[in-house]
This record gives structure tokens, C-alpha cells and sequence, in this order.
């Protein structure tokens, strides 16, 4: 029975399904430095004596970087490795139609799980009917805006009739064979930066938080600068205004949360890019926040004082190991 069910949740694992059950827990302790200036911006400043472009700040009035731009720009920076073949990108055609397959594929494998009986096996007819609740229609409409929104559901519904075709009984290893086969032959399974950071229709796989200052003392400058008009090269009218930023050099710590990701594993697909993210930020860095063409927002991992905890269940108990996080890179 064991071997019956972790062949289907290897299956799940491919698909980016399952965060029903928890196998690994990863979490990344990274300390981040400011090499060069830094503004992540709050929107227009409307205080009296607040410049024009103010920072984010808490409500402690220190600033901080939101999770929500870190997980941003980590990303689109594996977005931008990327084929296009490879992977969709945010906002784009290419992102409606990875978060249609996830749909296709989650509503197919919650129809499976609840016709499964003894031994995991299910019945060839039992099979239709679930592929049959899908309503390929209303999906269709939801994800309109994906381009090939006809020609994904035309080969998802060809797809699983051709697998129950002449059988009778599927057991789980030969119709997990089968829906693997297909999926990846049709190109209907997620790619896999959705199968890590989520879309529309798929839960993330991992969890970054706002990057604090480690020293409570922070603080912050302004500078003046004037709008350049990009065609004739020379200052626009009334575009004086001032922008607050905070200096280079001081640190920030945030953390990653990664579930059933396990940063040790050499040959996983999420693990490896949860590495090569994090090889990138030590080795080269990332830039974040505006005034990015000006030099600003050049962050880079403090390797020495960052560190990972990775967590395994054993026997329905949590066993960690924290490790500093330079055993995970290729260069530690």
C-alpha cells in the first residue's frame, strides 16, 4: 500500500499538488546588504516636509522591504533565465495559460482522489466521470486571456479519454504512468516557477517576509533631482523633485519559507532553483526598488551570516538540522 500511494504523490509533487501532506520544511534565515543606495518607495509623499518620493517605512518609522517586492524580483529574475518555452512570465498571455493547466490538473486529480477504493485502483468508468465533472467550458472562460486557451482543453479532454480507452480496471502506478506520459507530452503541466512561487490557480510553495534592518539606528537622506525628457535629452519643466533613499551598507534580514522543498535535494526542480536564487544573490546580487538605472538598489547575501533550517518528517515527527547557508551553495 505504501508504494501505491507514494507513487501518486510523487505524481502530485510533479504537478505542484501537494501541500496537502508536508514531507520537507525549509526555511532560509538570509541577511542581505545594500551595497549601493537603496529606495523601495511608499508612493507619493503628501507630510509636510516629507520628500516627494518617500521610502516605505513601519510603524516604527524605520524602513523596511516589503516580502511582497522580494518575492517579486526574485521571480522575475527565473523567470528571465528562462525559456519562454520553459516557463510563462507575470502578467503576460503565457502566466493565464500555466494557471489554466494548473486548474485542469487539480480539478482532475481531486476527481481521481475521491473514486479511488481499495489497493488505490480505479475503475475505467469511474475515471470518465471525473474527467467528465471538469467543466472545460466555464475553465475556458475563466482563462480567456491565455492564447491558446481552445487548443489546452481541445488536448487536456483528448488526453484522458484516450487513457481509460479499452481498460477496465487502472491501478495507481500504470494510471499514474499514464496521466505523467501525457501531461508532459501535451505540455498541460505547470511550469515550474508556478510550482514554486503560485499563480491564479496554484497555491506557492514558499513564503518570503518583509527584510528588516538589523540595526534599529537607520537612517534615511534625500536628494534633488530633475526629470529628463528621453528624446530631446534635456530637463523637463517643473520636474524638480526630491527622493529619500537609504544609505549603503547596512543590513537586512528576512526569511524564506519553503514547504516540501528541500534545499539539499541535487535533483529536484524546485530545490535546484530555490539554490540558484540564492547563489545568484550571494555571487552577484539583486536589484531592488527604484532608481535602478541610477545605481541604486544593489542587494547581496551575507553568506556568513545567513543560515538554513531544513526539517523532515519522520514518523509524524518534525526532525530539523540548521546548517549555515554556504553548504548549499555551489561556491560554499
Amino acid at each position: 500500500m505504501s508504494n501505491y500511494y507514494n507513487a501518486w504523490l510523487d505524481f502530485k509533487r510533479l504537478l505542484g499538488l501537494d501541500l496537502d501532506y508536508l514531507n520537507t520544511y525549509t526555511e532560509v534565515e538570509a541577511v542581505v546588504i545594500n551595497e549601493v543606495p537603496l529606495r523601495v518607495g511608499s508612493g507619493r509623499g503628501e507630510g509636510l516636509g516629507e520628500a516627494d518620493l518617500p521610502v516605505v517605512k513601519g510603524k516604527d518609522e524605520l524602513p523596511f522591504i516589503p516580502g511582497s517586492s522580494l518575492k517579486g524580483v526574485l521571480r522575475s529574475w527565473l523567470e528571465a533565465i528562462h525559456s519562454p518555452e520553459d516557463t510563462c512570465r507575470v502578467g503576460d498571455s503565457s502566466h493565464e495559460c500555466c494557471s489554466l493547466k494548473a486548474e485542469l490538473v487539480y480539478k482532475l486529480v481531486k476527481g481521481i482522489e475521491k473514486r479511488f477504493y481499495k489497493g488505490l485502483k480505479l475503475e475505467a468508468e469511474e475515471f470518465k466521470r471525473a474527467v467528465e465533472e471538469i467543466d472545460l467550458r466555464k475553465i475556458a472562460e475563466r482563462y480567456k486571456e491565455c492564447a491558446g486557451v481552445g487548443e489546452a482543453t481541445k488536448k487536456f479532454a483528448s488526453a484522458m479519454q484516450s487513457i481509460a480507452k479499452d481498460v477496465t480496471v487502472l491501478e495507481v502506478s500504470a494510471l499514474v504512468n499514464r496521466l505523467r506520459d501525457v501531461l508532459i507530452k501535451e505540455k498541460l503541466i505547470p511550469c515550474i516557477i508556478c510550482r514554486i512561487f503560485g499563480n491564479k490557480a496554484l497555491a506557492a510553495h514558499i513564503s518570503i517576509s518583509d527584510a528588516r534592518p538589523t540595526d534599529g539606528d537607520i537612517k534615511t537622506f534625500s536628494r534633488t533631482r530633475i526629470a529628463i525628457d528621453r528624446f530631446t535629452k534635456t530637463a523637463l519643466p517643473r520636474a524638480l523633485f526630491d527622493y529619500e533613499y537609504v544609505p549603503e551598507g547596512y543590513k537586512w534580514k528576512f526569511k524564506i519559507i519553503a514547504w516540501n522543498i528541500d534545499l539539499g535535494d541535487k535533483n529536484g526542480d524546485a530545490s535546484s532553483r530555490l539554490r540558484l536564487l540564492l547563489e545568484n544573490l550571494a555571487s552577484i546580487g539583486l536589484f531592488m526598488g527604484g532608481m535602478k538605472s541610477a545605481g541604486h538598489g544593489l542587494l547581496r547575501l551575507v553568506v556568513d551570516e545567513s543560515r538554513v533550517k531544513v526539517c523532515r518528517v519522520e514518523n509524524a515527527v518534525l526532525k530539523c538540522d540548521v546548517k549555515p547557508i554556504k553548504e548549499f551553495l555551489a561556491q560554499g
